[in-house]
């Protein structure tokens, strides 16, 4: 019995001080971000920018003003995403702090989610001034029951977009063209987060359907979540 308990104290403390490194990656990552605020000014930007040409250029040719919100937000967040995730990219590669981090003497997939962490808090605050230029630029309101949901997507979709984003940042990361490349390699790979977005943001949406996307944005967060645990250490190592 007591054998039995060392154990459990064991494993307890063992997941504890994994957490606590996924923690302290995660606030190392929000901090610097804090200070220097360079990624999510740049992301912002871009993310207005898409808004705003959506608005001039098909404005008025496009009737449909909840279709052209819905393609409005989800382009300003994945590609504001992309290019918030190649300046991060830039960040990590100066004095190589990349490694620095690798040589401490922790679990490098806790390192993976620690940084998935910070990155889904930088995408979901990108999503949800995305979703303010949206309603500012277009003149669209999503409505009460329909707001949440938008919500809760764009918070599932940041979280598949960070699992993908994290590891192909650091596979580029010694690349002379990352900061254009990634986003080329990025965008691709969440396609199906782009279709499940604007499908579950569509008003009307029947329940049956809406349950069968959202499944699979969770099976696609689940997927790349647990790819990316389990290989990140393989990719830093080239």
């Amino acid at each position: 019995m007591s054998e039995q308990r060392s154990r459990r104290g064991r494993v307890r403390r063992a997941i504890r001080g994994y957490l606590r490194v996924v923690y302290e990656v995660a606030r190392k990552d929000l901090l610097v971000e804090s200070r220097s605020k360079q990624t999510l000014n740049a992301a912002v930007v871009f993310a207005a920018l898409i808004v705003v040409v959506f608005s001039f250029v098909f404005g008025e040719v496009v009737g449909d003003r909840e279709v052209l919100a819905r393609g409005a937000l989800w382009l300003a967040v994945i590609f504001g995403g992309a290019v918030g995730m190649s300046h991060a990219v830039a960040l990590e590669g100066r004095n190589d702090a990349i490694a620095g981090l690798l040589l401490a003497p922790v679990d490098r997939s806790a390192i993976y989610l620690g940084k998935v962490v910070s990155s889904v808090v930088l995408v979901v605050g990108i999503g949800v001034l995305s979703l303010g230029f949206v309603v500012v630029f277009l003149d669209y309101s999503f409505e009460g029951g329909t707001l949440w949901t938008v919500m809760a997507v764009i918070v599932l979709a940041a979280i598949g977009f960070s699992a993908v984003g994290v590891l192909l940042s650091i596979l580029m990361l010694h690349s002379q063209l990352q900061e254009s490349l990634l986003p080329v390699l990025l965008v691709p790979l969440v396609v199906p987060i782009v279709l499940a977005g604007t499908e579950l943001t569509r008003p009307g949406l029947p329940p049956g359907d809406e349950i069968a996307w959202f499944t699979i944005l969770g099976s696609y967060d689940l997927l790349m979540l647990i790819a990316g645990w389990m290989t990140f250490e393989f990719v830093v190592e080239e």
